[in-house]
């Protein structure tokens, strides 16, 4: 996200520093300066933040796999699947009169993981507990729960908030876990224990 904006003087400076530090010297000031806050995971909605394509990215690294097809979103992509960032806990489910969740929340980088257009269709506007028990069904997943559970943790979802149909457990829980991959990549620690991602 440094790079969001006006960038000349820090393409400069990070090249002159990236050729002393691949030759001993320091770490660039981008990467000593770079820091993350919890609650920016609230707010990353739009697929153009940097934030929110890179955190698309790490969540691929760390390994997810398609809710449908089962192989690593990686692969799926290198392949030409269609893929796409979709929410977890769907749209319409989320602003239901019964539940009436806010857009702020719903739409959050924490409620969305790339996952294939074939599932996409098949989560449709359902509950994940019901939608869970489909694809479980479906003759191409076939996978008991037990195993659509690790497919889920893939995308550092929690498997029991998600099968209860509880919409705030999970979103705390992601965001933790959002959290912690985003610590590992950047090298430094970001502390989540007073947070409350859920508003």
């Amino acid at each position: 996200e440094l790079y969001g904006g006006a960038v000349e003087t820090r393409i400069a400076n990070d090249l002159e520093e990236i050729l002393a530090w691949i030759d001993g010297g320091e770490e660039p000031r981008t990467i000593t300066d770079a820091n993350f806050q919890p609650n920016r995971l609230n707010s990353l909605r739009s697929r153009l933040s940097a934030a929110y394509k890179g955190l698309n990215v790490l969540v691929q690294r760390e390994g997810s796999k398609d809710f449908f097809w089962k192989a690593s979103i990686r692969d799926l992509e290198a392949d030409e699947v269609a893929l796409d960032i979709h929410h977890i806990f769907p749209k319409a489910w989320c602003e239901s009169e019964e539940r009436q969740l806010r857009p702020a929340d719903y739409d959050s980088v924490i409620n969305k993981t790339p996952i294939s257009y074939k599932a996409n269709r098949m989560i449709g506007g359902n509950a994940p507990s019901s939608y869970l028990r489909t694809l479980q069904n479906h003759k191409q997943v076939g996978l008991d729960d037990a195993a659509m559970d690790a497919l889920l943790v893939s995308h550092r979802i929690d498997p029991v908030a998600l099968r209860a149909d509880d919409f705030a457990a999970f979103f705390e829980a992601r965001g933790r876990a959002l959290c912690a991959i985003i610590s590992d990549a950047m090298g430094k620690p970001i502390d989540t224990d007073q947070v409350q991602f859920l508003n």
